[in-house]
C-alpha cells in the first residue's frame, strides 16, 4: 500500500502523465512519462509484483483474481491522496500482467485559446471555425500531442460567451469535467458507442458537438451529416498531417463534395519539449530539467482552412501532395516549418523536433537524378503513392500474363526490372510467375 501511494506521489510530483509496469523476467520495471518522454525509475522485486498489481486493481475496483484479460478502471484523487483522478489499464503479457497508470490532467487550470501558444494566425482561424453556427473542425496528430486539450480550450470558449448555447459532448474516456457542457461516456460494453450515442445527441437538440475521435466510417457519417445540418461539430482524427486528413477522410468513403461543402478548418499539431534556459554545461546538476536538458512544453501546429485551390484539389481527389500544394498556395505552413521557427528562438532543439517529427530524409542522387536505375521512371508521368509512378495510358501497375520469352527478354535487356519503370513493368524484382489481373480492375491488382 505504501510503496504504491508513493510511486503515484512521485510521479505527482514530477508532473507525469503515465506510469508504466513492466514485468521482466527478474521483476517489474518503473517507468515515467514525464514531458512526453518516458525515463526509467527503478525495479520492483518479484516477490513485489503481484502485491502491487492487486493493490492497484483493489484501489481500481477490477478484478484482482482474472489476470488473463484486460481491465480498465479508475481509482478516485480521495482514494490515493493526490490531486488527480487515476486511470489503471492492466494487460495480460508472457512474463505477467503489465500495468499503465495514467494520471489525468485535472491537475492544472483550464487552458484558454490564448494560453495554449498558437500562433497568433492560427489562433485567430481556430477562433473563427468554432464560433460559425455549423460546420466541422477537426484537429489532428498522434496520442499525447493535446488534441483533447485543444478541443477543451475551444468548449469553453463558447460555453464563456456572452451567448448561450446547447454543448454537447460524446468522449471516450471523458478526460476533464467542463461546465455547461453536457458530457457523455463511450460504453461499448452496453452498446454505447460514438456512433449511437450521435444519433441520440441529434434529438437533444444541440447546437455544438464534440466528438472525441473519429475512428470508423460511420461515426465520420454521422459527423459530416451533422455539420450540414445546422450543427458546429469539433472532433479529432488520426492523420500524419493536416493534408492527410482528407485522404483519411475519403478512405472511410466520405465524399469529396461533403468535405468541401462542411470542413472549416483541420489543424495538425505536436507537443516539443522546451530546452532548458540553464547552460549546457549545468544540465547534469540541474535540478529544474534534472539532468534531461528539457523542461515543459510547447505546442506546435499547423492550419489548414477550406481555399479555393485546396477545395478543387479535393474535389479532384488529389493524393498528400497535390493537397499539400494547394494549402500552400493559401498560406500553409507546415509543423516542420513551425517548429524550426521555435528552434531560432531558441524555445526547442533541433534534437527535440527530429525526436518528434522525425529527420528529414533527402532523396540519393540516383533518385534525384530520375536515373535509369529502375527505380524512377524515366518518362514523366502521373506520381501513384507507394508505387512509383505511371505514364496516364498505362492502366496496369502490375502487367498481364505473358510468354516466358517476353518476360526473358525483358529481363535480359535490363528493361521492366524495377517498380512502375514503364506500363506494364513487374512490381517484384524477380517475380518467377505472372501475377494474376482481377476481373473489373484494369489488371492494377494482384490476387
Amino acid at each position: 500500500m505504501e510503496l504504491v501511494e508513493a510511486l503515484l506521489a512521485q510521479a505527482a510530483e514530477q508532473v507525469a502523465s503515465d506510469i508504466h509496469l513492466i514485468p521482466t523476467g527478474t521483476g517489474m520495471q518503473v517507468l515515467m512519462r514525464c514531458d512526453g518522454s518516458l525515463a526509467n525509475v527503478g525495479m520492483l522485486d518479484t516477490a513485489l509484483m503481484g502485491k502491487v498489481v492487486g493493490r492497484l486493481k483493489v484501489l481500481a475496483d477490477l478484478l484482482v483474481y482474472r489476470n488473463d484479460v484486460p481491465q480498465e478502471g479508475r481509482i478516485p484523487a480521495d482514494r490515493v491522496g493526490i490531486a488527480a483522478e487515476v486511470r489503471v489499464a492492466t494487460y495480460p503479457t508472457l512474463l505477467g500482467e503489465k500495468v499503465a497508470v495514467r494520471l489525468d490532467a485535472r491537475r492544472g487550470p483550464m487552458l484558454s485559446l490564448d494560453q495554449l501558444g498558437l500562433p497568433d494566425a492560427t489562433r485567430e482561424a481556430l477562433t473563427t471555425a468554432i464560433q460559425q453556427p455549423e460546420g466541422v473542425v477537426l484537429i489532428t496528430g498522434p496520442s499525447g500531442s493535446g488534441k483533447t486539450t485543444t478541443l477543451y480550450s475551444c468548449l469553453n470558449f463558447l460555453a464563456a460567451g456572452e451567448r448561450m448555447r446547447s454543448i454537447v459532448s460524446v468522449e471516450d474516456p471523458i478526460e476533464r469535467r467542463l461546465d455547461h457542457v453536457v458530457q457523455t461516456e463511450v460504453n461499448h460494453f452496453v452498446g454505447l458507442t460514438y456512433s449511437s450515442a450521435l444519433r441520440s445527441i441529434l434529438r437533444q437538440d444541440p447546437e455544438v458537438i464534440l466528438i472525441g475521435e473519429i475512428r470508423d466510417t460511420e461515426t465520420a457519417h454521422i459527423a459530416l451529416e451533422a455539420g450540414l445540418t445546422g450543427h458546429l461539430v469539433a472532433s479529432t482524427i488520426h492523420a500524419g498531417t493536416a493534408p492527410q486528413v482528407f485522404s483519411r477522410l475519403m478512405e472511410m468513403g466520405i465524399e469529396p463534395c461533403a468535405m468541401t461543402s462542411v470542413i472549416r478548418g483541420v489543424m495538425a499539431q505536436r507537443l516539443l519539449r522546451r530546452a532548458c534556459p540553464a547552460p549546457a554545461d549545468d544540465h547534469s546538476a540541474c535540478e529544474t530539467c534534472r539532468g534531461t536538458g528539457y523542461r515543459g512544453r510547447v505546442l506546435v501546429s499547423e492550419w489548414i482552412s477550406m481555399s479555393p485551390e485546396l477545395r478543387h484539389a479535393v474535389l479532384e481527389r488529389g493524393d498528400t501532395s497535390d493537397l499539400e500544394a494547394a494549402a500552400e498556395a493559401a498560406g500553409y505552413r507546415t509543423l516542420r516549418q513551425e517548429a524550426e521557427a521555435l528552434v531560432a528562438a531558441g524555445v526547442t532543439t533541433q534534437q527535440e523536433v527530429e525526436r518528434v517529427l522525425g529527420r528529414t530524409i533527402a532523396p540519393p542522387d540516383a533518385l534525384r537524378r530520375g536515373g535509369g536505375s529502375g527505380l524512377v521512371p524515366q518518362q514523366p508521368g502521373r506520381h501513384v503513392s507507394g508505387r512509383g509512378s505511371a505514364t496516364a495510358s498505362a492502366a496496369p501497375l502490375i502487367p498481364r500474363p505473358e510468354s516466358e520469352p517476353a518476360r526473358t527478354g525483358r529481363a535480359a535487356d535490363g528493361g521492366g526490372g524495377g517498380a512502375g519503370d514503364e506500363p506494364g513493368g513487374s512490381l517484384c524484382t524477380a517475380a518467377t510467375e505472372p501475377a494474376a489481373a482481377v476481373p473489373g480492375d484494369g489488371g492494377g491488382r494482384a490476387r
